[in-house]
């Protein structure tokens, strides 16, 4: 599953409320450096959800730890382990 981050943003409403196993691919291309808040919001989200994996592509490496690191304090308790 891909999602795109873009100028409007994106959000969880048209996603499975379920993503158990999946890997979700998130393109930050087209963010504005510093203005990555509701990516990382949307990260919390699906791993609330049980995104397997998840791929953040379209900015740098540290760029993209610090993103994760972030969503993953913050995310809401999925009871799944961890």
């Amino acid at each position: 599953m891909k999602l795109r981050i873009g100028a409007a943003g994106a959000t969880t409403q048209n996603l499975p409320g379920d993503l158990t196993g999946q890997v979700v691919t998130i393109d930050l291309r087209h963010v504005d450096p510093g203005h990555d808040s509701g990516a990382a919001e949307l990260l919390s989200e699906l791993i609330a959800r049980g995104a397997a994996r998840l791929v953040i592509s379209g900015t740098d490496d540290a760029s993209a730890r610090a993103l994760l690191a972030s969503a993953q304090h913050d995310a809401p308790p999925s009871g799944l382990a961890a």
